[in-house]
């Protein structure tokens, strides 16, 4: 059967495939300053991915930077156990990286999980290789000194491990001379018929991403680098873009594939893309999605992988072969996929639903009778104490709805329903209140890099009845428009307007490209309430729905 690509949709990047015990597929992702960290889904037919929340919970990730944080778990299934190693990245601005790499284990995914083993400080996006009972990291290197000749990339490191910590020295097995733009990073190795493959993402994150194969007959190299990358983006008329970072691991059938993460640009804005195109680093386009996973079916050629499909060029689809103990569609479809309704009142798990908070597990809500109740806290601007739930966009097209009961009484209590791309970027719709009329109103604010607005102004405020008990909001994204629509006690809803047109946001804020500095994540849509006053407000939302508005092979 052909499986359709992205996998996961919606950000999720730097994907990484563990094959586990009784033919169980474990996917994680990165996931930066969000919470429960480490995104991890499962499978058996490598075509339905179930959420399972957040393989760790228990981090705090406090005044954490936007985009730092989570970088690259890696997965590994060896001895009986899980392994699983990732980055906390704490500062990511200047020349210098402030990372440390843990190691954690478990007897299955559910955990119990061990207390994090620091393995180095020495670079990020590790790798783990397990032989004869022995342990391995590889990690680039890096290299902050600002002299001449020296690269900030200084080359993939190899160091053994055990129990305690690291064992004996590192070396460096590969260099970055032939790496495009000098950036290799995201070691994953694997052993096959006689070969160490040592595979490495390159090229930096955004166009010009690919992952390239080296090779070696010992593990600690010398490792011969495959001249052509095994998938890659650049310079071709894909509609998965920046295709690069990921794993190789083997299927249900014998069959190998690669999973890797990927980028969809906005219909309107793949100028660059084509035949005679010529490709710069300023090629247009851009993604409120993020980087998605992507999976191809793998072929062995000459010793390399190659792609079944022919070329490097990653497609839209991907061919899997299922023995026939796995049954097809026995799971439920990937979680921020085609439509999603939670009653608060129910007790469904909300970090297997896929939701997601920033920096730190909630202490701030609460489930009632009523629904779910969030206590205001910071703004949608602090980088420590939010109170803010939210989803992973899936498409170009969608909407989603919710219905709060909240009473503010002060301009600083806030409640709603937002687009949030991270701190500095994100469009909210909600209620507060107006000190001069002295009565509840709705309005908009768009926080565009830090340059704030509030569209209504002050005087178009729209105000809300004395005698209502709900609000509804809604929102529309139909590609780079925005468009937020309100209405009370389950009545008709309607937009958001000024002189009776409706306002119209730009989309394109919420994306990687439109960002100033590191942007690694992508669009989510979610509930908050902010309390920058007295502490005393809360807001209580009974239910929450999404829904993709799916037309073309782009959405």
């Amino acid at each position: 059967m052909r499986a359709p690509n992205p996998v996961l949709r919606g950000w999720h990047p730097d994907p990484c495939v563990c094959k586990g015990p009784d033919g169980w597929y474990f996917l994680v992702v990165s996931t930066f300053q969000w919470m429960p960290a480490v995104s991890c889904y499962e499978s058996r037919d490598l075509v339905h991915w179930t959420c399972r929340g957040g393989l760790l919970p228990s981090l705090d990730l406090s005044g954490i930077p936007d985009s730092a944080g989570i970088w690259a778990p890696d997965l590994t299934y060896a001895d009986g156990k899980f392994w699983l190693v990732y980055t906390i990245a704490r500062g990511i601005d200047g020349i210098f990286k402030d990372v440390e790499n843990y190691l954690v284990t478990a007897p299955n995914i559910d955990g119990p999980w061990s207390e994090p083993l620091l393995l180095n400080v020495s670079g990020f996006d590790p790798g783990l290789f397990h032989e004869g009972g022995r342990h391995y990291v590889a990690n680039p290197q890096w290299d902050p000194r600002p002299l001449p000749g020296h690269r900030r990339f200084n080359g993939i490191i190899l160091q053994e491990f055990d129990e305690n910590g690291l064992v004996g020295e590192a070396k460096r097995v590969l260099d970055n001379d032939d790496a495009v733009n000098g950036l290799r990073e995201g070691p994953h190795i694997l052993r096959r018929e006689g070969y160490y493959y040592l595979a490495c993402a390159e090229g930096g994150t955004g166009r010009r991403h690919r992952i390239r194969m080296a090779r070696s007959e010992c593990l600690w190299g010398p490792y011969e680098v495959c001249p052509e990358p095994l998938v890659c983006s650049w310079e071709s008329d894909a509609h998965l873009r920046k295709a690069g970072h990921g794993n190789l691991f083997e299927g249900p059938d014998g069959s190998w594939y690669v999973c890797h993460l990927c980028s969809r640009y906005l219909p309107g804005t793949e100028q660059g893309m084509g035949e005679n195109a010529v490709y710069t680093e300023g090629e247009a386009g851009c993604s409120p999605l993020g980087r998605e996973t992507a999976i191809q079916r793998v072929v062995w050629q000459d010793g390399w992988p190659r792609l079944a499909d022919g070329g490097i060029q990653p497609r839209d689809s991907y061919e899997v072969e299922l023995p026939d103990r796995v049954v097809q569609g026995h799971l439920s479809p990937t979680d921020g996929q085609g439509t999603y309704v939670m009653d608060f009142s129910s007790k469904r798990d909300l970090w297997c639903d896929g939701w997601l908070a920033p920096r730190m597990m909630p202490s701030w809500m609460e489930r009632s009778g009523d629904g779910l109740v969030l206590e205001g806290r910071g703004s949608l601007t602090s980088l420590f104490d939010q109170a803010l739930l939210a989803r992973r966009i899936s498409s170009f097209s969608w909407e989603a709805r919710t219905s709060l009961a909240a009473k503010p009484t002060h301009y600083n209590h806030m409640a709603g329903i937002a687009c949030v791309y991270d701190t500095r970027a994100w469009l909210a719709a909600y209620v507060s209140f107006d000190e001069r009329r002295a009565r509840r109103v709705l309005h908009l604010m768009v926080n565009d890099e830090e340059s704030f607005d509030m569209p209504l102004g002050e005087e178009g405020a729209i105000p809300v009845p004395d005698d209502a008990s709900r609000i509804d909001l809604s929102v529309h994204m139909d590609e780079a428009r925005v468009r937020f629509s309100y209405g009370f006690d389950g009545g008709a809803l309607q937009p958001f307007a000024l002189e009776g047109k409706p306002i119209d946001l730009d989309a394109r804020l919420l994306s990687d490209e439109y960002q100033e500095g590191w942007a690694y994540t992508g669009a989510m849509v979610g509930i908050f309430c902010s309390d920058t006053f007295d502490r005393s407000f809360s807001a209580s939302f009974s239910s929450f729905s999404y829904r993709d508005i799916l037309e073309g092979v782009n959405q």
